[in-house]
């Protein structure tokens, strides 16, 4: 039997394309999170300092887009089970919140071992899929496709209207510098010095997870749940199937760069058109991805993504943790202050060698050392059937 045959005779299975995905999203972000030297960083790898979009910013809103697409199949075979709405309201809810205070355990122990930090952080990227995951998953439970797609351009249209109508103290509507924002005045109102960024001068601060902007994030998480419901579809064929999440994508791609000359790509204040613009490009790579893997059944080269990918959030919070040990664990010196483990570890282990080639390149290989260690780890996980799910 053909593996685009087998596909379409068990149209409600496991998706390995998602598991792909999801894999080499979290593959990608620990490789950008951990860079070696953050002075040296190749452009790709970097956040756009303010509007703009770079290979960087599609990571987080592709994890969100997958979490959209996992929540359909998980809530289809919830219905399938004949679970009743209470307990699964209670699952949705416990996984949010665990998801919401391992962000917040991640940051408490960031607080503790970085030696720049002042104020404890509550909000991050666990809190943000929280907190999304939540309000998608009791959306998609209590609505259907169409009221999904209406609450998806109702969030993306309020916040467009919010971020250029409502007036901000001291810089008027519209406004959508660093400082005049009005996402960033409520984070300041409301977080104050507990943002990711405070200036005490000014008393001015800018959370990039922060209270208005998860709002058209959480419409990041409708999109995927969108294609959720388009992949269980049993009347559709593979092939057909992929082709319309890649038309799809490409369409919505092409109206956020029209929406970007009046409302610019933005992560750190996650505009509505920079949610169409990641959504577009996460419809094509699953698309593809779905193509290939699932349709095709071009399977050999996708071991090492799912093993990623089955244990995701371990992953994240595992390097997460070894990484605040690095440079909360100093090494004496001789004759001298003592250094982070991290910097010992990069200019003994990688500057000698790769910076003879580049810095960048030396920078690079540190940040990639975490994803061939982490998944070699996953693999031992993976290999003894350990799924580590919240």
């Amino acid at each position: 039997m053909k593996s685009g045959s087998a596909v379409e005779a068990r149209p409600f299975g496991r998706l390995v394309s998602l598991d792909v995905f999801r894999g080499a999203t979290i593959a990608a972000m620990l490789l950008v999170n951990n860079a070696g030297d953050w002075k040296h960083v190749y452009g790709p790898l970097r956040h756009a300092e303010w509007h703009g979009c770079t290979f960087t910013d599609l990571i987080f809103p592709f994890f969100l887009f997958i979490v959209g697409v996992a929540i359909v199949f998980s809530l289809s075979r919830q219905r399938e089970k004949g679970t009743d709405r209470s307990s699964v309201v209670a699952a949705i809810t416990r996984r949010a919140l665990i998801l919401i205070a391992l962000g917040m355990l991640l940051n408490l122990l960031g607080l503790v071992l970085r030696p720049w930090s002042e104020s404890f952080r509550p909000m991050g990227v666990l809190q943000r899929i929280g907190i999304c995951y939540f309000a998608a998953a009791l959306l998609t439970l209590y609505g259907s496709p169409r009221g999904l797609a209406v609450c998806f351009v109702i969030l993306l249209a309020g916040y467009w209207a919010l971020m250029h109508f409502a007036h901000v103290p001291g810089h008027g509507p519209g406004d959508l510098t660093r400082e005049g924002n009005l996402a960033s005045a409520i984070d300041t109102r409301v977080l104050g010095r507990h943002c990711y960024e405070f200036d005490a001068e000014t008393g001015l601060g800018h959370e990039p997870e922060g209270l208005l902007s998860t709002v058209p994030a959480i419409a990041t998480v409708l999109s995927g749940c969108l294609a959720g419901f388009w992949l269980r579809r049993k009347d559709v064929g593979g092939g057909t199937k992929a082709a319309a999440m890649i038309g799809a994508g490409a369409v919505l791609i092409g109206a956020a760069l029209v929406w970007n000359q009046w409302f610019p790509l933005n992560k750190n204040l996650w505009t509505s058109s920079y949610v169409l613009f990641s959504s577009g490009w996460a419809l094509v790579a699953l698309g593809a991805c779905y193509w290939m893997v699932d349709v095709r059944g071009w399977r050999w080269w996708t071991t090492p993504f799912v093993v990623y990918g089955m244990n995701a959030i371990t992953a994240y919070v595992g390097v997460a943790v070894v990484a605040y040990l690095t440079i909360g664990i100093k090494i004496p010196k001789e004759g001298a202050e003592p250094v982070f483990l991290k910097t010992w570890l990069y200019n003994h282990a990688y500057a000698p060698v790769f910076g003879q080639i580049s810095p960048y390149l030396a920078s690079a290989a540190y940040g990639f050392t975490y994803v061939l260690l982490f998944c070699a780890i996953m693999w031992a996980l993976y290999r003894r059937r350990i799924f580590l799910k919240v």
